[in-house]
């Protein structure tokens, strides 16, 4: 069976967050860093913090798996006092992470388009490489592992498996991977089930959504506006355009060991937890139906 992990549903109620888990039988959480740096105005929990958090998940059989850090800005990759800034914020998260046993960081890039001139976008993508090389030495001296999500939209500098690709070959590093999302894949163009296989072991966490580019019938003007201002809707796992079967055949067969994430799902009468749930059996139920 392949493991299921989640983002924690009830923020900083840990106790709540854990029963969550146990009454679902999820053994992975990640919160944001953010979210338990408690009075530390720069977002970094201390080392200390991280493993007493640790010890109390894993008290209850749980693994904190992962910390979502800040997303790192446009501005990191062509302004040194920018990167400088932003680097010490993460490497010390990352430092952290690594005294409390936290294998995971689970990281984002800021979504901001990337400038249309191609010797400007030229030079951000160097900066971006830069940053990677300077992120991968201080994960490996902590022995913790990057774990990068990336967007969908052509203007961005990782927007989907070639770019990504580029990255991962040109940033060479046992701790650099990918956070595979099936959603951002599936907006991209991409093919899911083949860029799995070709990712292999470089796939360090899964997010598993379903979305729809377009509706029939008679929709809410809500419905509408969400539509027109996102291009996609989230919608329940199993009725939108992801495959999910070839996606879920494609991990096992590369015996794909980490988690598989529930990232964004609709809510059940407005509780997001209870959509959670009906996700994580989804999850099982698909599991269970595919062959490798």
């Amino acid at each position: 069976m392949l493991q299921i992990g989640i983002f924690a549903p009830y923020g900083t109620d840990h106790d709540r967050n854990l029963a969550f888990c146990q009454d679902t039988d999820v053994h992975h959480i990640v919160p944001s860093a953010a979210s338990i740096a408690g009075d530390a105005t720069d977002g970094v929990p201390s080392a200390s913090t991280l493993k007493d958090l640790a010890r109390q998940y894993a008290a209850g059989g749980v693994t904190l798996a992962a910390l979502t850090p800040p997303r790192i800005s446009q501005e990191a990759f062509s302004d040194a006092e920018a990167r400088a800034s932003e680097l010490d914020v993460i490497g010390r998260i990352i430092q952290g992470m690594g005294e409390a046993g936290v294998p995971y960081l689970h990281l984002y890039l800021n979504v901001n388009p990337a400038p249309s001139d191609a010797a400007k976008k030229a030079q951000l993508w160097d900066g971006l490489v830069d940053v990677y090389r300077e992120l991968s030495g201080i994960a490996e001296n902590a022995g913790v592992r990057i774990s990068t999500h990336h967007y969908h939209l052509p203007d961005r500098l990782l927007w989907n498996y070639e770019t990504m690709s580029r990255l991962l070959n040109e940033v060479q590093s046992p701790v650099h991977g990918v956070t595979f999302c099936q959603g951002k894949s599936q907006l991209a163009g991409d093919d899911l089930a083949t860029d799995i296989l070709n990712y292999g072991d470089q796939i360090f966490m899964f997010h598993i959504r379903d979305i729809v580019t377009r509706v029939s019938g008679d929709v809410s003007a809500e419905v509408e506006q969400r539509l027109a201002n996102m291009g996609y809707l989230e919608v329940a796992f199993g009725t939108g355009e992801v495959d999910m079967v070839g996606s879920i055949r494609a991990l096992k067969q590369i015996n794909y060991q980490g988690q598989i994430y529930p990232e964004h799902f609709p809510a059940i009468a407005g509780d997001s937890a209870a959509g959670l749930a009906w996700t994580i059996g989804y999850i099982r139920a698909l599991d269970q139906a595919v062959e490798a």
